[in-house]
């Protein structure tokens, strides 16, 4: 009981520092974080409140003051986590969109409360005898929405998830700074609070719920502590997100063959991808073209996108380097032609070379 205490006091501190804890990069595209972050203080205070009552309240299935709890935590969470990898989609429109299923749910229950009475489902033998009224009905139904709105959820984050990586290679030389590792870590935590909620609601057994309950608490306290890192990512993740106004004529342009040999030569010559961290907009402004015109041309030149491309060509300086220089380690190869770790180095000239660097040397 000491340890649940604890926990909820963590929520609490995690609600305050969602409030006072200054944003290290001004930037007025990181309002609608802010908001999040408000939001999301608010959802910690709430769920506090709710866990410390909760004790006392009798442990029924699909509790309504439970659902609409668990609705509208999902709902804030989801949102808010959209909102770091898809600014444009979380728009008021869209929230007002997906709060309307739990405001029928809630509208719909309220209405049958108003001539049926409350039913205490204690034990699924209880569900069982009293599923066809009325007021149990309205839960079922409460329950089947917040279920679909998981599996609804978890889709989004997949389909966004999806397309930030595509986004991403596009702009990015190097995986290991598409800064996808936190966003896809506070987005499982979400998911995994949403199926745990689901969880909680369907069961009656007093043991597993205090387990449950603790469970919850530590994924939203882990969930807060990676949500409040988002503003130390969103700088490298700016570029990506809010691209630069582009012309209709610029969408559509093409260079001609010959003109892309020049800027090929141009890129090799200048040994730029070569460099750690190097980006589409480096690239773009070295060989003097528009980063949505470069783009387009690698993947309609090269048949692949601006990741895949620096990639190939640092494995070929790889192998250039490998057969002209064998007194040079591995490990020196790969820090030459710009992979800060081993690993990676050796998964992309896998991939590329279909052996290993080691395979390939001998």
């Amino acid at each position: 009981m000491v340890s649940f205490y604890i926990l909820i006091a963590a929520l609490a501190a995690m609600a305050i520092m969602m409030l006072v804890l200054p944003i290290p990069h001004k930037d007025e595209r990181l309002s609608g974080y802010i908001l999040s972050r408000y939001l999301l203080s608010a959802s910690y205070v709430l769920l506090g409140i709710y866990c410390y009552f909760k004790g006392r309240m009798t442990l029924e299935l699909m509790s309504p003051i439970f659902l609409f709890m668990a609705n509208l935590q999902a709902v804030l969470l989801a949102i808010s986590h959209i909102h770091l990898i898809n600014p444009q989609l979380t728009t008021k429109r869209y929230v007002i969109i997906h709060m309307l299923p739990m405001a029928v749910c809630l509208l719909i229950y309220v209405l049958v409360r108003i001539w049926a009475p409350h039913i205490d489902l204690t034990s699924y033998a209880a569900l069982c005898a009293h599923w066809h009224e009325p007021e149990v009905l309205a839960r079922i139904v409460w329950m089947v929405q917040y279920i679909a709105l998981c599996f609804y959820f978890t889709a989004v984050f997949i389909r966004e998830s999806r397309r930030w990586r595509s986004l991403a290679s596009d702009y990015f030389a190097d995986e290991d700074i598409h800064s996808s590792r936190l966003i896809c870590a506070s987005l499982t935590f979400a998911l995994l609070i949403g199926y745990t909620t689901f969880a909680i609601a369907a069961n009656v057994s007093q043991t597993l719920s205090v387990v449950l309950n603790a469970q919850i608490l530590v994924l939203y306290i882990v969930l807060g502590s990676l949500f409040l890192q988002y503003p130390s990512v969103f700088i490298r993740m700016k570029p990506v997100l809010y691209e630069p106004e582009n012309t209709a004529a610029e969408k559509e342009a093409e260079i001609s063959d010959q003109r892309w040999v020049r800027a090929r030569n141009k890129i090799m010559k200048s040994g730029l991808y070569l460099q750690q961290g190097v980006t589409l907009e480096q690239v773009a402004h070295e060989i003097g073209m528009s980063r949505t015109i470069l783009s387009n041309t690698i993947n309609r030149e090269e048949g692949m996108n601006f990741n895949s491309f620096i990639n190939r060509l640092r494995i070929q300086e790889a192998q250039r380097l490998m057969c002209e220089q064998p007194e040079l380690s591995l490990r020196d190869i790969a820090e030459k032609v710009g992979y800060s770790e081993q690993s990676n180095f050796t998964r992309y000239f896998k991939q590329y070379a279909g052996r290993t660097p080691r395979e390939w040397r001998m």
